[in-house]
């Protein structure tokens, strides 16, 4: 990599972070909330869900597993407490764990359910920047719900190839060290790319021109995603604006991006 692509990389991570606070002036001056809280009202739903789902089940399973240790008695005084404790911890564990399959699997699942929404607000993004109509047309919302969920597909078997190659690699001394940064990095590009590639398919860009518009500008994915997660760590109010904030910050990087190439 010369100097000249090194200061494009640095440069697409600048707007890839700068959009973001693009996407909150747009929403104030236009009046956008409701698109924002109409995905993360989704997203709180699909959250919920999984909370009670992973609350109800994890109460079946740490039953299962005390029974198989044979610790379903009820007996008296220091050792019911210790029984208890220790169906409490089990509890908590499954808990936990269903939250991090929540989130581990965020950016497949949730982005599939709720392409149909970001793909329209990353429509309105660009008809308020540009002035440039996009007449709806159920053949093409049938269409680019598919190209969504093919791209999905296709991240989600590269990453989790990549988190297997990243889980041999953390076992080489130094170099395994880095491991750990570089699983992330990619997760956060290819969060970027989901969100890029539908002002991608709205220009006609076909899935594989597509994949070669990420890759050049694969600093601006990277922030895009970063910044998505660091909102998601916002206590309930990241769950809400996470979705909407990242797919209009995208959607303006593209447009920053063009317009410079023009």
């Amino acid at each position: 990599m010369n100097i000249f692509n090194k200061m494009a990389l640095f440069k697409n991570f600048s707007i890839g972070f700068n959009t973001y606070g693009d996407a909150h002036k747009m929403i104030v001056k236009h009046r956008l909330w409701w698109y924002v809280f109409l995905p993360g009202l989704i997203n709180l739903i699909l959250f919920c869900l999984v909370f009670a789902f992973g609350w109800f089940y994890s109460a079946k399973i740490s039953n299962w597993m005390m029974d198989l240790l044979g610790l379903n008695s009820k007996p008296e005084n220091f050792l019911r407490y210790l029984i208890l404790f220790l169906r409490f911890i089990l509890n908590f564990i499954f808990q936990f764990i269903f939250i991090l399959l929540y989130v581990a699997s965020y950016k497949y699942i949730v982005l599939m359910i709720m392409s149909p929404v970001l793909a329209f607000l990353s429509e309105k993004t660009e008809k308020i920047i540009t002035g440039k109509d996009f007449p709806f047309r159920f053949k093409q919302l049938i269409k680019d719900i598919i190209r969504g969920n093919l791209i999905v597909i296709r991240n989600i078997t590269i990453e989790l190839l990549a988190a297997i190659l990243f889980f041999f690699v953390s076992y080489i001394p130094i170099i395994g060290f880095f491991s750990p940064v570089f699983m992330i990095m990619v997760s956060f590009y290819f969060f970027g790319f989901s969100m890029i590639d539908y002002s991608s398919e709205r220009h006609k860009l076909s899935i594989k021109q597509s994949i070669r518009y990420v890759r050049a500008n694969k600093g601006f994915a990277i922030a895009n995603g970063c910044v998505f997660y660091l909102l998601l760590l916002i206590p309930f109010v990241g769950i809400l604006i996470a979705p909407a904030y990242s797919i209009i910050a995208a959607t303006l990087g593209v447009e920053k991006i063009n317009f410079h190439k023009k």
